[in-house]
């Protein structure tokens, strides 16, 4: 548009004047194709259409107000027509290329600062799509429509997995608090996380064999074939610690409770286990093989450790120092974080096939 108007001031068809203002004017038009873009995408999007068009309507109003503070005080005889005039004499191309950079610039400095102001009015406009039911399970970073461009998917399919990686290892951390406290008072939490994995272990998969179907590089295919079996370790981190919270439940029932000694190596493991995690989601997120050397390390170390568990526990129940039930309990709680470990660096190894 701004390109027609030049020709239009330049053939004399309309004056710079009015060339400025039809220039000012196709900036707000041109926000429609931002506008009809967000239509179709998602709440972000349509914020960002949105502060688009306030921001090139700010500008048109700032210029509008300097224009009418222009003709005031000068009765007329300085606009921004003959300001440009004067600034590029015989050169009207020039003069309503240039007004349009200058407005640009100017409209961008004022609303620079005002970038904060500028989102929480965006918000306020468009205000955030209720969502899911808390009791329901969802998947939070897919949905049927990125399927449409496969690659995005694949990449919102691994955040998708990292994140029930989160919620699995954070439930195997409730289960080790509720074993040694006995304290239920997560428990509804707990049981509300086990239902999302479950809901996660099959979406997900089914999710990997519908992108397993679209073009896709051999990389994100190699990729996609490793989920499957990824998605199912994650998935029995959740019922190793479901495992656990029964084992609370059966000490609860027994009216008995770890020692001392046997909370501390829980203790340790715990803190074991949490460090593999992270050493595995840094090699998962960044295929970062030092980081699975480190996951491999941690893992051996736990299952040193476990081991370890077995056999002081045996002899602190011939000590008589833990009840024969806490026992029985103790050494299946400490297989079941050995196991808890082995899942974990099985999500890790599986950037050796993508090497």
């Amino acid at each position: 548009m701004t390109s027609i108007a030049i020709t239009m001031v330049v053939t004399g068809l309309v004056t710079l004047d009015q060339g400025i203002y039809l220039t000012m004017g196709s900036n707000i038009g041109s926000c429609v194709v931002a506008v009809i873009a967000g239509l179709t995408s998602g709440i972000a999007a349509k914020r960002t259409a949105m502060i688009h068009l306030i921001f090139n309507i700010m500008g048109v109003v700032l210029f509008l107000l300097i224009a009418g503070a222009m003709s005031l005080f000068t009765a007329g005889v300085w606009t921004f027509g003959t300001l440009f005039e004067h600034l590029l004499p015989a050169a009207p191309q020039l003069q309503l290329a240039m007004f349009h950079t200058v407005f640009n610039v100017c409209t961008m400095l004022v609303a620079l600062p005002l970038t904060g102001a500028l989102v929480a009015l965006a918000c306020k406009i468009i205000k955030d799509q209720p969502q899911p039911a808390e009791d329901k399970p969802h998947l939070y970073f897919l949905d049927e429509q990125m399927l449409r461009t496969p690659v995005v998917a694949v990449r919102q399919l691994k955040t998708e997995i990292e994140h029930m990686a989160e919620m699995a290892v954070a439930n195997f951390s409730r289960s080790i608090h509720i074993v040694k406290t006995l304290d239920t008072g997560e428990l509804d939490v707990f049981n509300k996380t086990e239902e999302e994995l479950n809901f996660l272990n099959r979406e997900l998969v089914q999710y990997a064999v519908k992108l397993s179907d679209k073009q896709l590089n051999r990389f994100d295919h190699q990729y996609l074939a490793s989920t499957i079996r990824t998605v199912s370790d994650l998935e029995r981190i959740g019922d190793y610690a479901t495992n656990i919270v029964e084992y609370a439940e059966s000490l609860q029932q027994h009216d008995v409770r770890f020692s001392e000694y046997a909370i501390k190596e829980i203790d340790q493991t715990n803190d074991l286990i949490a460090q593999l995690y992270e050493a595995t989601m840094q090699a998962y997120h960044k295929m970062d093989m030092e980081a699975l050397g480190r996951a491999n390390q941690i893992e051996d170390e736990i299952d040193r450790l476990t081991d370890e568990m077995e056999r002081n526990h045996i002899q602190r129940l011939s000590l008589g120092i833990c009840e024969p039930q806490a026992g029985t309990e103790y050494i299946s709680l400490a297989q079941n974080s050995e196991r808890v470990a082995d899942h974990l660096i099985n999500v890790a190894k599986t950037i050796r096939q993508l090497q």
